[in-house]
């Protein structure tokens, strides 16, 4: 079946000829959005947000948020399909969206649905960047929202982590550290310099600046429940697709995905977690599916009652870290990437010992004789630099990795009850009955050939080079052993 020819879809009669506004079109989940609703016959005008870019213009733009592969399809099949998108020139981290007075006009006179997607997820991002696009962009959208005459349903993209503090986290909204209003004012009045110093006292028990901001954009959400038809998907860590637009798709290198990235190119050597605790994964195109299905039943309700999903998974189908890891050592022997900088070998742990033992001498020691080497060799050091770079990241992820979080999804799974079995099929998100193993094995694979651009059919050139590497890594440990051996024998001589 495919989403053009069904005619019993109550999901694809709803977006029948209706003009969507989208922030954050150009992002991950984005794309997969677009590429959807594109799929849809039915569907008006799309207006994506973009960021102006000097000496470009607005075909080439054009052209450069479409020239993905995961468009190819849609090209294919709907050669025409540019007729339905319109490139708004904006910027969510300038006043009122960046969009002029007139693109404002259109926008509220046109659009019936506005999908919020936008966001900075950068987790060592500055308070004053993350406040202005997870805040003041939600605000400033929620002002523009309002003014539509034929506004249908506003969904506002989270995160499963916005109220991570609080670790059994229910599809209701919790007290923010602080107010918008206020948080808004304080980022304002500061210069950077101190905005910096008082960021972790504004931020509390909130870990980093990108959920700090998003539980407060909430806030902002929860304002408005009784004046706009608004509901809110939160959805865990977005992996690659299931199958749509093709499986393993994927662009982002944030999260675990980066984590598993560094893992397959030998660089990452040990994560420090809950090895038995759930590791919340979800497919971008399962997310997609259940926000535009978010959109057309709170377009279907004659009150207006916000509700929020929490899109983590089935608790009968669920993976944890030890099981993730044993899932991705099956594929990484399969699929070996040529551009492999180390030979592969890595666990997830609980202990933080031997967490900390294995940075240190795998990254530590080992990437300061690397830099050793270039040295010798008259070129530029940059090893010991760039892992310390990648420690940084894998140190900003240890909040979620080494605590256990517990989801309730009432509402995520009343909503896929109400929708009909065309419908089912069409937006599919139920993970209860996903297939695991075939899953990130696609996302494997999807890994290699759509971040490391690296094609499958290098892989006996990869399973080469991984020979080649393990011959360095033995030899290599031989080293360090032989090194830590006389070590220690030198100074016991001296103790002694």
């Amino acid at each position: 079946m495919n989403i053009e020819t069904m005619t019993s879809s109550e999901i694809n009669e709803f977006f029948k000829n209706q003009t969507v506004f989208l922030l954050g079109g150009t992002g991950f989940l984005g794309k997969i959005v677009i590429e959807k609703l594109l799929r849809l016959d039915q569907i008006a005008k799309i207006y994506i947000l973009v960021r102006p870019k000097k000496g470009k213009s607005v075909d080439e733009r054009f052209c450069e948020l479409f020239n993905f592969p995961c468009f190819e399809r849609l090209k294919n099949k709907n050669p025409q399909f540019g007729k339905k998108i319109a490139l708004v020139s904006g910027d969510c981290e300038q006043p009122n969206l960046g969009i002029s007075q007139e693109t404002e006009d259109v926008l509220i006179a046109e659009t019936s649905i506005v999908i919020h997607a936008a966001a900075n997820v950068k987790f060592d991002q500055p308070l004053r960047t993350a406040t202005y696009i997870n805040v003041r962009s939600t605000q400033d959208c929620i002002h523009l929202a309002k003014k539509m005459p034929n506004l249908k349903a506003f969904i506002y993209v989270s995160t499963a982590y916005s109220n991570c503090p609080y670790f059994d986290i229910d599809e209701t909204f919790y007290e923010p550290a602080m107010t918008p209003k206020n948080l808004l004012s304080v980022v304002d009045s500061l210069d950077d310099k101190t905005l910096d110093k008082v960021t972790p006292g504004l931020m509390g028990k909130w870990p980093n600046s990108y959920v700090f901001t998003k539980t407060i954009a909430e806030d902002l959400i929860k304002s408005e429940e009784k004046n706009l038809p608004i509901a809110i998907v939160r959805p865990a860590v977005i992996m690659s697709s299931v199958k749509e637009p093709m499986p393993g798709w994927i662009d982002s290198f944030y999260g675990i995905t980066g984590v598993t990235v560094a893992i397959a190119l030998g660089v990452v050597r040990s994560l420090y977690c809950q090895k038995n605790a759930t590791v919340h994964l979800v497919p971008c195109d399962y997310v997609c599916n259940i926000i535009l299905a978010s959109a057309w039943h709170v377009g279907q309700q004659k009150s207006r009652t916000l509700t929020i999903y929490n899109y983590v998974g089935s608790n009968t189908n669920a993976v944890t870290w030890q099981k993730y890891n044993d899932l991705i050592e099956r594929c990484a022997w399969d699929y070996p990437t040529t551009k492999a900088v180390w030979y592969y070998g890595f666990a997830f742990t609980d202990n933080k010992f031997y967490h900390d033992l294995q940075t240190f001498l795998f990254h530590t020691v080992v990437f300061s004789l690397v830099d050793f080497i270039l040295q010798c060799m008259g070129k530029k050091p940059i090893a010991v630099q760039n892992i310390k770079r990648l420690d940084l990241a894998l140190n900003l992820v240890t909040y979620f990795t080494i605590n256990s979080f517990s989801f309730k999804h009432d509402n995520v799974d009343k909503l896929w009850k109400q929708m009909n079995d065309q419908d089912k099929n069409l937006y599919s998100f139920d993970m209860s009955t996903l297939d695991w193993s075939s899953y990130i094995r696609s996302f494997v694979i999807g890994g290699r050939v759509y971040l490391l651009k690296d094609p499958l059919e290098t892989i006996p050139e990869g399973h080469k080079k991984v020979q080649f590497l393990a011959v360095a890594y033995y030899f290599t440990m031989g080293v360090l052993i032989c090194l830590i051996y006389f070590f220690i024998k030198f100074v016991l001589k001296l103790v002694l």
